[in-house]
């Protein structure tokens, strides 16, 4: 009896596992071969036609107009310091006081001279006529007056030197000196430096293929400028181009430009890099779709537009990118239903539905 039991438990097992097999056999749901798949949700978009603008793009840097370091004209010791680092100026505004003692007194003693040369040139006038003293004399006794006068300008001008105002308006930077000081023309460090930033420039280059284009726009009227963040985020102005180098850079093969903008706000800093759109012109009639629905294949770039509820591809060319926008040259009249972001899984032929509506809706429609 034993030696037949594996044998039995054998069968058993087998007997079991076929029951099993054919328990979950019966409990599937039969399949039909017409049934038709599930529409897919998919976010739709219509290709729009509007008006677009042209724009070459550079990288660009913020320049002041106006920069100039404040550096004195005469030694002495700093004697006050009439603003704060970093503050905003007015023109002719007061910045640094010199000790102007030295001069006041050189001032009066040159005011002196010049009235004793006076004097003398004065008293020697008759007697020169007279022939009392030598024509020599009396003209060394004008000559003194002259002297004095040239002495007594310069002493002005040297005193009037100690108190120093700002040449321009502008936002100043670091304090080279401080009150206490001794100061003089040929010190390395200026006492300060200021940047005009209203207005304020942007330098930046375009390649030399793209002079044409941009002359013969600009000579039909002004052409302007938009400045974003580096990356091309952001607006942080606009303003106008207003300098085209004469000459074509021989290592770089481009041409420096040069817009202003009034930069009211502040939002450009001298030496920022940011990124520069020069609006050539405005199309008229552009198709435009999303850029997220342009894919790109062996072939080239390509869109899924919706054609009797499911998705099929369309070959297209695309001329530019704006913003967040494609300009379609080929492909797409306008009007059409494209999908705006092709999941992986679509297919041509694949019906779809847009997000957030059913698939009985999509399939009654």
């Amino acid at each position: 009896m034993r030696k037949f039991l594996p044998l039995l438990i054998i069968v058993v097992t087998v007997v079991a596992l076929g029951a099993l097999a054919a328990w979950r056999l019966a409990g599937d749901e039969p399949r039909h071969e017409g049934r038709a798949a599930k529409p897919l949700a998919v976010e739709l978009a219509t290709a729009r036609v509007q008006p677009m603008p042209v724009f070459l793009r550079a990288v660009g840097q913020v320049r002041s107009e106006h920069s100039v370091q404040i550096r004195p004209q005469v030694s002495g010791q700093l004697r006050a310091i009439y603003f704060t680092e970093g503050a905003e100026v007015k023109n002719s505004q007061r910045l640094f006081l010199i000790d102007p003692v030295p001069y006041e007194t050189t001032l009066s003693a040159a005011k002196a001279e010049l009235a004793y040369a006076k004097e003398q040139a004065k008293r020697l006038a008759p007697l020169a006529g007279k022939e009392y003293v030598t024509t020599q004399e009396y003209d060394n006794a004008r000559i003194a007056v002259d002297k004095a006068r040239a002495a007594l300008k310069q002493a002005e001008i040297n005193l009037a030197y100690t108190a120093i105002q700002a040449p321009i308006a502008g936002r100043t930077g670091s304090l080279g000196a401080k009150v206490g000081d001794l100061v003089a023309p040929g010190d390395a460090a200026a006492l300060v430096s200021i940047n005009q930033l209203r207005p304020i420039l942007v330098y930046y280059n375009i390649p030399q293929q793209d002079l044409a284009t941009l002359r013969s726009y600009r000579a039909k009227g002004g052409i302007r400028v938009f400045i974003t963040h580096e990356d091309g985020s952001g607006a942080l102005g606009e303003g106008e181009l207003v300098f085209v180098d004469n000459n074509v850079n021989t290592d770089t093969g481009t041409v420096l430009l040069k817009a202003r903008l009034t930069n009211d706000d502040e939002a450009l800093w001298p030496g920022q890099y940011v990124g520069v759109r020069t609006r050539l012109t405005v199309q008229a009639n552009a198709v435009v779709i999303p850029q997220s629905a342009v894919q790109t294949g062996q072939n080239g770039n390509f869109v899924y537009v919706v054609e009797n509820g499911g998705a099929a591809i369309r070959t297209v060319l695309i001329d530019r990118q704006v913003e967040d926008l494609a300009v379609v040259t080929s492909g797409l009249e306008g009007g059409e239903t494209v999908v705006r972001r092709a999941p992986r899984n679509l297919r041509p032929g694949v019906k779809v539905v847009p997000i957030g509506e059913s698939a009985n809706e999509a399939v009654g429609q």
